[in-house]
């Protein structure tokens, strides 16, 4: 298993070099670092010091989620973990390493895996819900200003991008809906023999248990928490395209985030390079954005996640030092 889990790594670091080197082919390479050399430092260490502060907000949301489980970890020490996933997230091939490095670490401190587990998977689901309802929000809005007198913003969107953005915003919170559904004793889904299988698994069944085990007002605390944290990431996105010289219209920011946080999760590329570059194109070339100012924001925003994953292994490194000199503990 080992052996294949490195196999898919150096596959998945294969196709990142070449859908980027695909890209920069595309659109030429020299655009690119040249759009990134002008970067205007006046809108993007803002959005550095944003970013960081959606952390707190992540963290807090975890820890909502956490307690709900009856397992209280301190704030610091979530916080703590958030950034060191960041780090891990640098090395590991996958949206998810970080994760498994916030499991793995609770559960060895705490002894409770499933819940470990189970929080970590909620956080997430919490945090695309959060955005699904700001885009379909945005989108909403966007379909009833004609009736105000306003222009209709949608016509400047291909209707491909249209249909996107309503697909993934109803179907987030629509997913969710049918996970809890699915372990609903009686409910209609779980009897069908797919589902008998998959619950027939012991750590599985465990693990849906353990998500209903969340009270509804934890969730809706938890989407509330989501939905700063999602206008935070608007603001990130927009201050960075600002920081490339980038003139996008502010509405089109909260329809992009939903797919841009799902691309980052996907585990197709090494850590969604190629990927995300990919879709910044899909999303930002056809409203005007040319493909190396598009890019250049993709990578901008990757560089935010590494800076915050320096931090990460500044507090990792800090710790293993602290925890090798420190005198051992006499009985």
């Amino acid at each position: 298993m080992l052996k294949s889990k490195k196999v898919r790594g150096i596959l998945q670091l294969l196709l990142s070099l070449v859908l980027l080197a695909w890209l920069g082919n595309r659109v030429g390479l020299d655009s690119i670092v040249s759009t990134l050399a002008g970067v205007d430092w006046f809108w993007y260490l803002p959005a550095f010091l944003l970013f960081l502060l959606n952390i707190l907000l992540r963290t807090y949301r975890w820890y909502i989620l956490l307690n709900a489980l009856d397992d209280r970890p301190p704030f610091r020490q979530l916080l703590y973990l958030y950034f060191v996933s960041f780090f891990f997230n640098n090395f590991i091939p996958s949206g998810f390493g970080g994760d498994v490095v916030k499991v793995i670490s609770l559960r060895q401190e705490h002894g409770h895996g499933t819940e470990a587990l189970s929080s970590v998977i909620m956080d997430r689901l919490t945090g695309l819900i959060g955005s699904s309802f700001i885009a379909l929000i945005a989108l909403t809005w966007s379909g009833v200003q004609p009736w105000l007198g306003q222009p209709n913003v949608n016509l400047s969107l291909p209707p491909v991008l249209i249909f996107s953005v309503a697909l993934i915003s109803l179907g987030v919170p629509l997913g969710f809906m049918l996970v809890r559904w699915v372990g609903s004793p009686g409910s209609f889904i779980s009897c069908l023999p797919f589902i008998r299988r998959l619950n027939a698994r012991a750590k599985l069944q465990r693990l849906v248990e353990t998500i209903h085990r969340y009270p509804l007002p934890t969730l809706l605390r938890s989407l509330l928490t989501s939905i700063p944290f999602t206008l935070s990431l608007v603001i990130i996105q927009y201050s960075i395209a600002r920081a490339l010289s980038v003139d996008v219209p502010f509405y089109l920011f909260p329809l992009f985030v939903p797919l841009i946080s799902i691309i980052n999760l996907l585990p197709i590329s090494f850590n969604g390079l190629g990927m995300r570059e990919g879709i910044y194109q899909f999303l930002f070339v056809p409203v005007g954005v040319p493909g190396a100012s598009a890019i250049a924001m993709s990578l901008a925003f990757y560089f935010l996640r590494v800076g915050t994953g320096l931090i990460g292994g500044l507090l990792y490194a800090f710790r293993s030092i602290s925890s090798v000199t420190q005198p051992a503990r006499t009985n």
